[in-house]
């Protein structure tokens, strides 16, 4: 075990049996070991983690019932805008 997995362990260890059960949680959410998610929750914390693991799980769901925007349609609005745009400018039309 290298110095910074050794650091790490001892980290880990070293949480109360609350947050060591937060940290297993959170794991199994991202389906990731402890170990894994622990330089996450070391940078940032628990909470910010947390949020941001729910917040990904919530955006996963949305998405299974609102496939979004093909990408087609996206490349197509951009080019009607820019037309739109070029256009005003060789006209000199802005909007202000």
């Amino acid at each position: 075990m290298d110095a910074r997995q050794t650091k790490q362990a001892r980290a880990i260890a070293a949480l109360s049996p609350e947050d060591r059960a937060r940290l297993e949680r959170l794991a199994v959410q991202t389906q990731l070991t402890p170990a894994e998610l622990w330089p996450e929750v070391s940078d940032y914390g628990f909470d910010d983690v947390e949020e941001s693991i729910q917040t990904d799980l919530e955006a996963d769901e949305y998405f299974k019932t609102n496939p979004g925007i093909a990408h087609a349609d996206v490349m197509a609005q951009a080019r009607q805008l820019l037309t739109s745009f070029i256009k005003k400018r060789s006209t000199g039309k802005r909007d202000k």
